[in-house]
């Protein structure tokens, strides 16, 4: 059994920090955290690493992202279509909407910072 629930997951990115970028993955439920290194924000690289993901852990059924480009890209409403995930954008310039990731990504990079 999977410790992520996969139900709904929030995902955003962080950085550049100290040269890195990272994808965050939150479980909405578990409140999870998954952090990965990311070659860039592009939408390919987002998918390569929910691949990875998903193998592990199963598909979720819902998706929350910002508007960034990757999120909001012909390449990545594909792979959730075919993938039969509901993917849900954040009011732009409220990110409180998507407040799991968010919170996440300041952890992430206050932990970096002691790494």
């Amino acid at each position: 059994m999977s410790i992520l629930s996969m139900a709904r997951i929030h995902i955003d990115h962080a950085g550049p920090f100290m040269g890195k970028t990272f994808l965050i993955i939150v479980d909405a439920h578990s409140r999870w955290l998954e952090v990965e290194i990311v070659s860039s924000t592009s939408a390919g690289a987002t998918i390569q690493v929910l691949r990875k993901l998903f193998a592990t852990h199963g598909l979720p059924e819902q998706v929350v992202s910002d508007n960034g480009t990757a999120f909001t890209s012909h390449q990545f409403k594909e792979f959730m279509s075919k993938n039969g995930i509901c993917h849900s954008l954040t009011s732009p310039y409220h990110p409180r909407s998507n407040g799991l990731a968010e919170r996440a990504v300041q952890i992430t990079l206050i932990l970096q910072s002691y790494l």
